[in-house]
């Protein structure tokens, strides 16, 4: 079947390759034709030529989508009119933040949508992609859900009827407008020493405690549950697995992101052997500029190459470079972030299962990198594709080389 065929749903636009194949699924959603024309003349010019493109037709030139995330409010698009237009110029698709701590359960069937409905409403108004970001995740629940997790009275079956009821309510209340879900987000960490590798049963609270969440209530089965009541909410849509920190490589092949990459194999595998739907891998990509040394192109392409055999599409997720141990001067920390993103993406777009490129952020007037990872000698962070100012990075320029060079798909 040719990969722009309408036929068989949105799912065969993601998982089918391409930029404007994903952008083709807005035909699916009742688009006029002055919209579906404007969708093909923005690929047709992407094919003519790539002097003075956007990002978004770069990308749609080789068959991926180019998207972005933003942490902030929706009012930054109106308020800030430049903003708008720089995220609409580089991007085909947005992320929408679904945290349990912005949507909820704040109480048994309680819910706010009220930060999540404009950025959904904004993505059909301007013809982007949207994504949701995610469903289950043992970090940002909310507190009601928190102290369900560290009360001594709480049963198994309890947070069974909240597990379930939490990803059923927000997929089929969005069903038909969401492309991909993340349905579960990092739930790898090695060092726990579990045999399956997956995250153990606690984290982190305001003061440093921990206390049970989702695996030892559910079992680690839950990741597969997770996904086919997904599945079953909203059967169109893109499903995936998101994890972070996989990268990096070290000479002996044994470092932390070398043995996640396998457990993330050996998950995958899993999941697969028991026919979980799941259809892609989301590789978060928060890249750290001091570390371009430690990473192995070769290994890395492997991995993804690994992935792509399973038979799963990969989503370069939530990519940034954090500069926050470079030297302080601009023009230094710039050329050196460039090159993070040019050697990593030249990798990652040689494999034909990526169909997918996200910044988490696209200028550094908004990054969580400013107060996740601050600088110690007090300079501003500069980990994405445009300055303060809107004005394009040396980044930019290569993250468009990368595209440029990119097989097409």
């Amino acid at each position: 079947m040719n990969k722009y065929t309408i036929k068989g749903g949105r799912r065969c636009f993601l998982l089918g390759l391409g930029g404007f194949g994903a952008a083709s699924l807005l035909i699916k959603h009742n688009r006029s034709t002055l919209q579906k024309q404007k969708l093909t003349n923005d690929f047709n010019q992407a094919k003519k030529s790539i002097k003075d493109l956007s990002l978004h037709q770069l990308a749609a030139s080789k068959g991926i989508i180019y998207g972005g995330f933003h942490q902030r409010s929706d009012q930054d698009f109106v308020q800030d009119q430049k903003f708008k237009e720089i995220f609409l110029e580089d991007c085909g698709l947005i992320v929408g933040g679904f945290y349990g701590s912005i949507v909820g359960p704040f109480s048994e069937n309680n819910y706010n949508f009220n930060q999540v409905d404009p950025f959904i409403n904004f993505a059909e108004q301007n013809n982007l992609v949207f994504r949701g970001h995610p469903l289950i995740w043992s970090e940002f629940n909310s507190p009601w859900l928190i102290e369900k997790f560290k009360s001594s009275s709480t049963t198994s079956a309890e947070i069974e009827q909240i597990f379930t009821n939490h990803i059923s309510t927000l997929a089929r209340r969005y069903a038909g407008r969401v492309a991909s879900w993340d349905v579960v987000n990092e739930g790898i960490r090695v060092e726990d020493g579990r045999d399956d590798k997956l995250k153990d049963t606690s984290i982190s609270g305001v003061r440093g405690e921990k206390y049970p969440t989702w695996l030892s209530f559910l079992g680690p089965d839950y990741i597969e549950r997770a996904f086919k009541i997904a599945a079953e909410a909203d059967p169109n849509a893109v499903l995936l697995y998101n994890e972070n920190n996989l990268t990096y490589s070290d000479a002996f092949g044994t470092s932390y992101e070398e043995k996640r990459r396998n457990a993330i194999l050996e998950l995958i595998d899993k999941l697969k052997s028991k026919g979980t739907p799941i259809h892609a891998l989301g590789i978060q990509s928060h890249l750290q500029a001091h570390r371009n040394q430690e990473f192995n192109g070769k290994k890395f392409r492997k991995f993804l190459s690994d992935v792509a055999s399973m038979g799963l599409k990969i989503v370069i997720s939530e990519l940034d470079v954090n500069d926050n141990q470079l030297p302080q001067n601009i023009q230094t920390r710039d050329r050196i972030v460039a090159e993070s993103y040019y050697q990593y993406l030249s990798v990652v777009l040689d494999e034909p299962a990526v169909t997918t490129v996200i910044n988490w952020g696209i200028t550094d007037r908004y990054t969580w990198l400013s107060s996740f990872t601050p600088r110690a000698d007090g300079a501003a962070v500069r980990p994405l594709l445009r300055d303060k100012q809107y004005n394009q990075k040396p980044a930019w320029k290569a993250v468009a080389r990368a595209l440029q060079e990119a097989p097409p798909r």
